[in-house]
């Protein structure tokens, strides 16, 4: 069973007729959304699941460009306070967001978000691009 916010997420994504995939690992509650060849994956955890991290996969990044990315990183972390940017511990490049969401506003909150971290996404792509394959 899921928790309170995620599950009051997961009705609205059902509401709004949307492709997810949901479940526990252990006290978090996860949803998976996929988006144009990735997967957003949002995570809530708390009594009801109040605290929600999102994080996007976005590419992997060559280890002749890490260097690269990492400045291109820290571009992009100033430029949006909603999203920071990383590179992982698997070279990949992340996209992440950490909110705390009341059960009142949950889904509308994590949707918002969900929404607004894809967008970025699409507006940082050819910067990224640029980075790693030029």
């Amino acid at each position: 069973m899921l928790n309170t916010c995620a599950q009051l997420f997961v009705d609205d994504l059902n509401s709004k007729d949307m492709n997810f995939g949901s479940g526990n690992n252990g006290d978090v509650s996860f949803v998976e959304f996929p988006y144009q060849g990735k997967v957003a994956k949002l995570l809530f955890s708390g009594e009801n699941g109040e605290y929600l991290s999102i994080y996007l996969v976005y590419e992997r990044v060559p280890e002749e460009k890490f260097a690269d990315m990492v400045l291109t990183c820290n571009e992009m972390n100033c430029m949006y306070k909603w999203v920071t940017f990383y590179v992982d511990s698997d070279s990949d490049l992340i996209l992440h967001d950490d909110a705390i969401l009341s059960v009142e506003n949950a889904a509308d909150e994590a949707f918002e978000l969900l929404v607004r971290i894809l967008k970025i996404g699409e507006e940082v792509k050819p910067k990224i691009m640029r980075t790693i394959y030029a």
